[in-house]
This record gives C-alpha cells, structure tokens and sequence, in this order.
C-alpha cells in the first residue's frame, strides 16, 4: 500500500534529500526537496511552524503520475551548520510517505490513524543524524505498512458528491505562476489548463486537469496553491483530491452544470 518513503530536509545549501527508501530516482527526491518545500511552505521562523507535526496531502510526485505522498514536517536539532536561522531554529525537515493513485481512498480511509501514528515516531527525533538513520525509518515505514494492511476498511468505488445547485461551489484557476484566479462557473474552461474546484460541503479541494496535454509542472503548481489554500484558509480541515480520469472529469462537470469539450 505505501510505496516507500523519502527524508527530506533544509540543509545550509538549500532542500535536499537526506533518505531515499522508495523507487523513486535520486533526480526525482531532489526535486521533491525543492517543491515540497514551497508546498509546504516550510522556513525557520515563519507561520509554517504552525503546521508542523500535521500530515498534509496528497501532493504529486515529480516526473511519477502514478505515485503521490503524505507528508509531515518537523524540525531536529542540527548536527553542525553556519546557517544563523538553522542554529537558531533549528533544521527544517520532512518524511514523505509515497502510494499509488490507486490507493488514495484507502490511505485517506486511515489518514488520522496515519498522522497520529506518525507524529508519535517523528517525536522521537530529535537531531539531525537520525533523519539518515535507515534503521528508524524503517521502523516507521514498518508501522504505516501495519496500519494500512491490518485494518480491514472497505473501499467502495467513490461517486463524486457535489451539490446540484452549486451552493458551496467555488471555481479557480493558476496563472503561470501558480497563483490562484477566480472563475464564474459560466466562464468558457475551454480557455483553462486547469480548475480547482473547492466544495465547502463536502470539504474537498479538486483538481481537475481540463486539457490532456496540460503539463505536469502545472499540475505541481495547481497542488501547491491548493495544499496553501487548504492550510491557510481551511486550517488543513479539506482534502485535496487530483482528477485526471477523463471519465470522471466529465461526470464531474456535468454534475455541476458546467460540462464543455475538454481535451481538445
């Protein structure tokens, strides 16, 4: 069920990988470091401080459409830097938990189970050699796995709730540089690479990719604004969920009165 798991941290030169257990490339956990950093808006000192020890997600994984991630931020004490922030601070650090797009209900199903399990492992680290330790992370990979394969929960195949009046509905999309813009829902979305729907009854964020050929750098930027959006404005309380089926895509706007050509 979890594909594997990525330490990241904010070293002196900048967000690096510090662990790699999971079929990921080396190239791809460097950028993983870079985005999810500004996904989770981490930064010694900053309001970020506030998320620490809540497990965010789902977040895409760079260069893998299949794969997506937990994650859950934290601070340990450094070993040695020449960074006044990092002393002070102390150094900004991340354990991913990666899982195939096809498990996302079954990994949402546990998600408290996840985070609390979670937190209590992370609290047992508190300086900068464990994060490398393949031994504790392990162990907390381990536990995950235990939690997920245990626990008999069933998963039904999900029909998308919205509301047929569009009450609750807000629609948006990115610029180029990933910063939110608000639609009407009569607004052509021929025009748009792709929509983030928020549904304030059901507590989703959507991200709907309404052109096949939108890029996947767009996809990241779409999922950040979304991740912020979900922690600054909804304290964490929604879930984020990536739409790519054309199938679903469809029934999703035709639900909501909106259905266009898409893809074209």
């Amino acid at each position: 069920m979890i594909s594997g798991l990525i330490v990241t941290a904010m070293t002196d030169m900048g967000p690096y990988p510090i662990l790699n257990l999971s079929p990921i490339s080396e190239d791809t956990t460097v950028k993983l470091s870079v985005i999810g950093m500004t996904i989770l808006s981490m930064g010694a000192g900053t309001v970020a401080e506030k998320q620490h020890y809540r497990l965010h997600g789902s977040i895409p994984i760079p260069d893998s459409p299949t794969l997506e991630a937990l994650a859950m931020s934290f601070t340990v004490t450094p070993t040695e830097t020449k960074d006044v922030r990092i002393d002070q601070h102390g150094r900004e650090s991340t354990i991913w938990l990666l899982f195939e797009s096809k498990d996302r209900d079954r990994i949402f199903s546990q998600h408290g189970s996840i985070e609390r399990a979670l937190k209590e492992e992370i609290e047992t680290i508190h300086i900068e050699d464990n994060l490398s330790d393949p031994t504790i992370m392990n162990r907390i990979l381990n536990r995950i796995t235990d939690i997920l394969t245990t626990v008999e929960v069933p998963v039904l195949p999900e029909t998308p709730s919205y509301i047929p009046e569009r009450g609750g509905l807000e629609f948006y999309t990115i610029n180029n540089d990933g910063d939110l813009i608000e639609l009407e829902a009569s607004d052509d979305l021929t025009t748009h690479f792709v929509l983030v729907l928020i549904n304030a009854v059901v507590k989703r964020i959507f991200l709907i990719k309404l052109d096949d050929s939108t890029s996947q750098r767009i996809m990241f930027l779409a999922g950040r604004s979304a991740s912020n959006l979900n922690s600054n404005r909804f304290k964490n309380e929604f879930t984020i969920r990536d739409v790519s089926d054309p199938i679903e895509r469809e029934m999703i706007l035709e639900k909501i009165g909106i259905i266009q050509k898409i893809g074209v």
